[in-house]
């Protein structure tokens, strides 16, 4: 294998872990990948199905049925907008807010506990080389626009 398979293998098992990590926070709260996404974009801000459909790139029918399990289980409510009674506004619950405040893994700090006691010249290097990747990422996507 050459150095950019080894770069692929790599990156897929940081992939690998970090879902792993997620997964198991998911199961704690019996909650799907899907429904996940779905959450994770109504923490941000309030959202209307037509919006989560094209944040996270599921059919509509899949959003609304994700939204129906949603509000059942109390993670989020709908509300009508005030001005146009057609739109219905997806926003987050305490049970949400309170459960996404006490998940670190969107936090900096699980990754500063994660990458506690590396040396700091390693950690330089990480810097180094995930700016590289990005760049060289940016650049191919560039070229191809």
């Amino acid at each position: 294998m050459g150095l950019e398979g080894e770069i692929v293998k790599l990156l897929k098992d940081l992939i690998r872990s970090h879902n792993e990590i997620l997964s198991k926070k998911m199961r704690d709260d019996s909650i799907t990948p899907p429904q996940w996404m779905t959450l994770h974009q109504i923490y941000q801000q309030p959202k209307t199905i037509g919006q989560i459909v094209d944040a996270v790139q599921l059919s509509y029918s899949t959003v609304s049925g994700i939204i129906d399990r949603l509000e059942r289980d109390g993670w989020i409510r709908r509300e009508r907008d005030e001005r146009d009674r057609r739109i219905i506004w997806i926003y987050k619950t305490n049970k949400l807010q309170e459960r996404m405040a006490g998940n670190t893994i969107f936090q900096e700090t699980f990754y500063t506990e994660l990458l506690s006691g590396l040396p700091e010249h390693e950690l330089n290097m990480i810097v180094k080389s995930i700016r590289l990747l990005n760049k060289q990422i940016e650049m191919k996507v560039g070229e191809k626009t």
